[in-house]
């Protein structure tokens, strides 16, 4: 049988509900934070506060997508989805991110030679269970919870050698376990030829999501990423600094009308705490957080003419098809 598995065990995929594909709950350090103190999001408070304004627009699940190496804090997430228990699914992310986030030529992706001790590395995680500190020492404690996604990305308009290997990882990892990939594409960019490598490698594209493709709004180009066999994720409502909403809304109407509602994923990223309700409350300002996507973007769909069936599609049944194990 098909299943999702969460941080707190596996679930049908009808269980699944209203999906968040792509967002972060937790993210206690990394390269961003380093670069950015606006990708902190460490308060376990804040984050379950802004998964029950979630929950309260409608939501029912949560990817939150920081892998190895970027800030992941699976106590912090445990905790989190202890207290949403019932409320709220969390899937955790094991795999990498692209390669700016890492040091290269030392991180281990790089030097351990045999790409199988990396599949041994990320299916143990998903297997077995999670590494409490996230694989960041030379400890490995697991926890009981386990990974229910794997994740790579490549960079903009560019895929380096360390990230055709995290492709690699992340498609024999797929392979032994039979979880489902998320790719992050840099402004949308190398979308198909991440679907190419990854199809190349021997992954079910069937349950494979490639994220971020609104911040290259050709919806041409989408067209052809769903060719391959893969899902797109729109992760990227509220952010009118790329696109405007509406811009989004509209080539969404054009792929559904071309027939490609079934391989499309909603999500809204919001990565910052600068994106996220609960935690700009702390600091005296109004934002929209998680739950804009249910409260202002869906409704756009709506006028723009995209059906309730395709909706449906996008939020309930397309996750629960592609994040289910094979």
């Amino acid at each position: 049988m098909s299943f999702v598995r969460t941080l707190l065990g596996d679930i049908s995929p009808q269980e699944l509900g209203v999906c968040n594909a792509h967002d972060h709950v937790i993210r206690s350090g990394g390269e961003e934070v380093r670069e950015d103190i606006d990708f902190l999001l460490d308060s376990v408070e804040a984050s379950k506060r802004e998964l029950e304004y979630w929950v309260e627009a409608g939501g029912k699940s949560v990817f939150d997508m920081n892998p190895i190496g970027c800030g992941r804090n699976v106590p912090k997430n445990l905790e989190i989805a202890e207290a949403l228990r019932g409320k709220c699914h969390i899937i955790q992310t094991t795999g990498f991110q692209k390669s700016g986030f890492y040091c290269t030529r030392t991180h281990w992706l790089n030097t351990v030679k045999d790409i199988n001790k990396i599949v041994d590395v990320l299916a143990a995680e998903i297997d077995e269970g999670l590494d409490l500190h996230s694989y960041n020492g030379p400890i490995v404690e697991r926890v009981k919870a386990k990974a229910g996604v794997i994740k790579a990305g490549t960079s903009y308009a560019a895929i380096n050698k360390f990230e055709l290997r995290a492709l690699q990882a992340a498609a024999l990892t797929q392979q032994r376990t039979g979880c489902p990939i998320s790719v992050h594409t840099q402004q949308g960019t190398m979308a198909l030829e991440v679907a190419n490598h990854l199809k190349a490698f021997g992954a079910d594209l069937s349950h494979v999501a490639i994220c971020h493709v609104q911040k290259n709004p050709d919806k041409y180009y989408h067209r052809e990423v769903m060719n391959t066999g893969a899902y797109i994720c729109y992760d990227g409502p509220d952010r009118v600094k790329y696109y405007s909403d509406s811009v989004h809304a509209e080539n969404l109407k054009w792929l559904v009308d071309r027939g490609f509602q079934k391989q499309i994923l909603l999500s809204m990223d919001a990565g910052r705490a600068s994106y996220q309700r609960a935690y700009m409350e702390l600091k005296g300002k109004e934002t929209l957080g998680m739950a804009y996507l249910l409260q202002r973007f869906v409704p756009l769909l709506r006028e723009v003419g995209v059906s309730e069936d395709a909706i449906q599609d996008m939020l309930v049944n397309n996750p629960a098809k592609a994040f289910s194990f094979i």
